[in-house]
């Protein structure tokens, strides 16, 4: 995966960079640039997506500027679908689908 990995919705580039920045990530920013290798770095995938996605909300609650909108939520399909995709050429789809599921049941 890098900077530019998804096509359809290039935009979502863009969203996972400004939390990567935002959250100071260093970690994940090495998965982005170097793509998913391992179980390990799946789940750290998948988790910093869903923690992007509530941080998404708190900013449209908050009404805070991200990318030039303070409402994001019609990015949240398109997100889906890269990292579902994304994840299932990885081979990691199944650790998505879980981390998902429970993260699902969390909220």
């Amino acid at each position: 995966m890098t900077g530019n990995t998804f096509k359809r919705y290039p935009h979502i580039n863009d969203l996972l960079q400004h939390y990567v920045d935002e959250f100071d990530d260093k970690k994940i920013a090495a998965i982005i640039n170097n793509g998913v290798d391992n179980e390990e770095e799946a789940i750290a995938f998948s988790r910093f997506v869903w923690r992007m996605a509530g941080q998404m909300n708190e900013d449209e609650r908050d009404g805070k500027v991200v990318l030039g909108s303070t409402d994001n939520s019609e990015m949240f399909p398109d997100l889906d679908y890269e990292i579902t995709k994304y994840m299932k050429s990885a081979g990691f789809y199944s650790t998505w689908d879980k981390i998902s599921k429970e993260e699902a049941e969390t909220d």
